[in-house]
C-alpha cells in the first residue's frame, strides 16, 4: 500500500524502533558510564591503525554504530571489580588483538541500512574483503553524501557499482544539474538510487523531471544547501511515482502546488493518493488530477461525518441505483467518516458512479468539503436509535475500548452506523489489525468487495481465524473442489465449517464412494457440508447400505456414533 512506501522512505529519516541494548552486566557499575566513550575510540583506533582504514572512516564507523558497540562490550570477558577504570583502554586494545572485529555489522549500522540488510558473503567479517565497498563509499563521502544516509545505496550501489562509475556518474549529473546545488544531487540519489545504478542521458525523463520541480519551488529554495529539505521533496515525488504518476509528469504539476512538495506531510500525500485509488480512479491520473486540484489536501477527511444514502442522494446519484443498493446492502446506511467513503462505495458498487462526479475537478469537489456536508446534515433518527441502543447493550457486556476497535473496523470497510453493524461488534472476536489483515487476505485472493461485505455481514465468524487457516480453506474450495471463488456467494457458511474435522473427512469420504461407483452424481459443497451428521450419514446410506458403518470407522472425524448408525438402519424403509 501506499502508506507503507512511504513508511519504506521514511525509514531512514526518521527515528525508528531498535532492539533494546545490550546491557553491560560484566562490568562493574562504576565502568560502565566510561565504557561506551572508551570503547569508541578504540574500535575508531582498530579500524584506523590495525585495518587501514581512513581515520574519516573508522571515526563515522565507531560514532554511528552504539548497539554494535555495546553488543562488543557485552560480548567482553567479566572484569573484577578492582579493576582500575585508567586500564580500560589498554583491555579494549588488548581483546582486539586476540580477537579480530567483525566490521561488517558495525559498518551496516553506521550507514543507516535496516538491521535485516546483509552483504553477499556476509560470512566475510571484514569490510577489505568486500573489494568495492570501500571505494564506492569513499567516492560518495567524498561528494558529500551524509555517512549515516549511505544505507539507502545498500547493496544496489555500494556493492553493485564500481567506484570509478559512481564517480562518473555524480559528475555527468552534476553537468546536467549545473543550477542546483549539490545537496539537490545528493537528495535525488538517495531518493532514486537508480541515477547511480546506470548511466542517464540528456532527455531521461527523471532528470528532466527533477530538474522542473525544484525550478518550480523558487530561488530561495533552490539556493539552499539542506539535504533534509531536496530530500522531502524528492520522497514525495516517489510517491506520486509509486502511486502509478509517469515519471516525468510531476514537473510541469508543481506550479501552484508548491505547498504539497514543501510543506504537506507525506502521510496525507498518500492518504489523498489511496482515496482517489480506492475510488477507482486510473493510477497515470492520480497525479495529475491531485497536483490539478491540490485543495483536497487541505481537508481532513476523518473529520467529516457523512450519512448513507442521504449524503449521496445530494451528490446526484441515481435514486434507483441507491435504493437498490441500499436494499441489497442494509449495512452500510448510517452516518461513518468521509475518509471511510471510497469503501461505502465499493460495498455498495457504486465507486466508479461517485468518481464520475467528481473527475471533472473544480466545484464539483465541493462534495468532499465540510462545508457541502454541513448544509444538509440530515439523517435517519430510526437508523441513529437503533445503533446507539445495540451498541448500549455490547458496551454493557464487554469492554468498551475492545468494542471500539471493531466498530473501527466495520465503518473502515464500508459499514455505517446501524444495528447491523452494532451487533457484529459483539460476535467479531480479534483486533482491529488482526481483522483488517484477514479481510485484505480474502480481497488479495480474488474475493470482490462488495461481495466479501455480503459474507461478513451474513457470516462474520469467518474473520475470527487466522489468515493461514482462511488460506487453506480457500485453497480447499479452489484446487481440492474445483469451485471458483464466487461460489462463496452462495454459500460464504464454508468458511466457518472446520476444514480438518468437518470438510475433508467428508470429500474423503465422498470421494471413495465416487472411486468405487457408488455416487455419481456431484454434490455442492452446501449439501455436504451444511447438513448435520446424521443427516449426511442417510445420504451416504442412500448410496449404500454399507457405507455409514465405513464412514464411522474409517473416515469420521467423531467417535461413539453407532447410536446414528442405528438409527439409520432402524428408520429406513428397506429395514422394516
Amino acid at each position: 500500500m501506499l502508506l507503507r512506501a512511504v513508511l519504506h522512505l521514511r525509514r531512514f529519516f526518521a527515528t525508528d524502533a531498535v532492539p533494546a541494548p545490550s546491557k553491560l552486566r560484566n562490568l562493574p557499575y562504576r565502568l560502565r558510564h566510561v565504557a561506551v566513550p572508551v570503547g569508541r575510540a578504540a574500535i575508531s583506533e582498530y579500524l584506523h591503525s590495525t585495518r587501514c582504514l581512513a581515520s574519516s572512516h573508522a571515526d563515522s564507523i565507531a560514532a554511528h554504530s552504539p548497539l554494535s558497540l555495546l553488543s562488543f562490550l557485552a560480548a567482553l570477558p567479566r572484569v573484577p571489580s578492582s579493576f582500575p577504570t585508567a586500564e580500560l583502554p589498554a583491555l579494549l586494545r588488548r581483546h582486539l588483538n586476540f580477537h579480530p572485529l567483525n566490521e561488517l555489522p558495525f559498518f551496516l549500522e553506521s550507514i543507516g541500512a535496516p538491521a535485516t540488510a546483509t552483504a553477499p558473503c556476509s560470512d566475510l567479517m571484514f569490510l577489505a574483503d568486500h573489494p568495492s565497498l570501500l571505494g564506492a563509499v569513499t567516492a560518495l563521502a567524498h561528494f558529500g553524501f551524509p555517512w549515516s544516509h549511505l544505507g539507502l545505496l545498500f547493496p544496489a550501489v555500494l556493492l553493485g557499482v564500481p567506484p570509478n562509475l559512481i564517480s562518473t556518474r555524480l559528475a555527468a549529473l552534476e553537468t546536467r544539474l549545473h543550477r542546483l546545488p549539490r545537496a539537490a544531487i545528493i537528495a535525488a540519489c538517495l531518493t532514486f538510487p537508480s541515477l547511480l545504478e546506470g548511466d542517464i542521458s540528456d532527455c531521461d525523463p527523471l532528470v528532466k523531471d527533477l530538474v522542473s520541480t525544484f525550478r518550480e519551488l523558487g530561488p530561495d529554495f533552490r539556493s539552499s544547501n539542506d539535504i533534509e529539505a531536496f530530500s522531502g521533496v524528492c520522497r514525495r515525488m516517489r510517491i506520486f511515482y509509486d502511486a502509478g504518476a509517469e515519471i516525468g509528469s510531476i514537473g510541469g504539476l508543481v506550479r501552484g502546488s508548491q505547498g504539497v512538495f514543501l510543506q504537506l506531510g507525506e502521510t496525507r500525500i498518500a492518504e489523498r493518493l489511496q482515496f482517489f485509488k480506492e475510488l477507482g480512479m486510473e493510477a497515470k491520473e492520480l497525479g495529475r488530477f491531485l497536483l490539478s486540484n491540490a485543495r483536497v489536501f487541505d481537508i481532513d477527511f476523518s473529520d467529516v461525518v457523512i450519512s448513507v444514502p442521504e449524503y449521496l442522494r445530494r451528490v446526484g446519484l441515481a435514486e434507483d441505483e441507491i435504493d437498490a443498493a441500499v436494499e441489497k446492502h442494509p449495512y452500510v446506511v448510517g452516518k461513518n467518516n468521509l475518509e471511510n467513503l471510497p469503501r461505502v462505495l465499493r460495498a455498495m458498487g457504486l465507486d466508479h458512479r461517485f468518481l464520475e462526479k467528481i473527475l471533472v475537478g473544480g466545484e464539483s469537489l465541493r462534495y468532499l468539503s465540510p462545508y457541502f456536508v454541513l448544509e444538509d446534515d440530515s439523517y435517519n433518527a430510526h437508523v441513529e436509535k437503533a445503533f446507539l441502543d445495540g451498541m448500549a447493550k455490547v458496551k454493557a457486556d464487554r469492554k468498551a475500548h475492545y468494542v471500539d476497535t471493531k466498530l473501527d473496523f466495520l465503518k473502515n470497510i464500508g459499514y455505517g452506523e446501524n444495528e447491523i453493524t452494532a451487533k457484529l461488534t459483539l460476535v467479531l472476536h480479534s483486533s482491529k489489525d488482526l481483522l483488517l489483515e484477514r479481510f485484505n487476505c480474502l480481497l488479495e485472493r480474488g474475493v470482490e468487495y462488495k461481495m466479501l461485505c455480503r459474507i461478513l455481514n451474513i457470516c462474520p465468524k469467518a474473520l475470527n481465524q487466522r489468515k493461514d487457516t482462511i488460506n487453506e480453506k480457500l485453497n480447499y474450495l479452489t484446487e481440492e473442489l474445483g469451485y471458483s471463488l464466487e461460489y462463496l456467494d452462495c454459500f460464504p457458511a464454508f468458511l466457518c465449517f472446520d476444514l480438518e474435522n468437518r470438510v475433508k473427512p467428508r470429500y474423503a469420504m465422498l470421494r471413495w464412494l465416487q472411486e468405487h461407483g457408488l455416487l455419481t452424481k456431484r454434490l455442492a459443497p452446501a449439501t455436504v457440508l451444511a447438513n448435520s451428521e446424521k443427516r449426511f450419514i442417510a445420504t451416504l446410506y442412500l448410496a449404500h447400505p454399507a457405507a455409514p458403518k465405513l464412514w464411522l470407522e474409517c473416515f469420521s472425524s467423531r467417535v461413539h456414533m453407532e447410536c446414528y448408525l442405528k438409527n439409520i438402519y432402524h428408520q429406513h424403509p428397506d429395514n422394516k
